[in-house]
């Protein structure tokens, strides 16, 4: 029986050493990750400002402009073509002579204003869209941009919104500096592939 009592120490010794040991080992291994990086490197970045900035944004500001431009002068050319015609009809209404063709008139005014209306909506709807979706291509350039740019300089955290910072963290500059690159580098090599051979 004593001897039972002894191995039983035994065994509930060696259990809890067991234990304290792994405990110990298991410190020392989450210690030594945690410390072997002494700090944490962190980058701010204005968002807002590359999203303005950025040349990428300017391209698709030029695309949307040259893709848009004959619709929003046709448009303009219809308004122009309406107060021509109110104009006439209203020369019509004041001389009181012809009233099938004052009639005639404002059924073609109603008409066309009803046209240019539809037009012009549609005109819209594709212009938000359009620009929305250039919008989304431009901020998924700037955050793959923020990301290599974090890369090179061996950043650990980019925070977007911030107070107040110092510039030696901000690196809005540089990621601004590796848009314009990677712009020039892909008109380069378009211009490449258009001479022709």
């Amino acid at each position: 029986m004593l001897r039972d009592k002894l191995i039983y120490r035994i065994n509930k010794g060696s259990k809890r050493l067991a234990f304290i040991a792994f405990v110990f080992c298991a410190q020392l291994f989450v210690g030594s990750n945690l410390f072997a990086k002494e700090f944490v490197s962190v980058g701010v970045v204005n968002v807002t400002f590359l999203m303005e900035k950025a040349p990428q944004s300017e391209v698709a500001s030029a695309q949307l402009k040259s893709k848009f431009s004959p619709q929003e002068q046709k448009l303009a050319l219809e308004l122009d073509e309406l107060n021509k015609l109110e104009i006439e009809l209203e020369k019509i209404k004041k001389s009181k002579k012809n009233l099938n063709l004052q009639r005639q008139k404002e059924q073609e005014l109603r008409s066309r204003k009803r046209i240019r209306s539809r037009s012009l909506q549609d005109f819209r709807e594709e212009l938000r869209f359009a620009r929305d979706s250039a919008l989304d291509d431009v901020q998924k350039e700037v955050f793959k941009a923020i990301d290599e740019v974090r890369i090179q300089q061996n950043i650990d955290i980019v925070l977007q919104d911030y107070v107040s910072a110092s510039q030696s963290v901000d690196i809005t500059p540089l990621v601004l500096e590796y848009l314009k690159n990677k712009l020039d580098g892909t008109q380069a090599r378009s211009t490449a592939e258009n001479k022709p051979k």
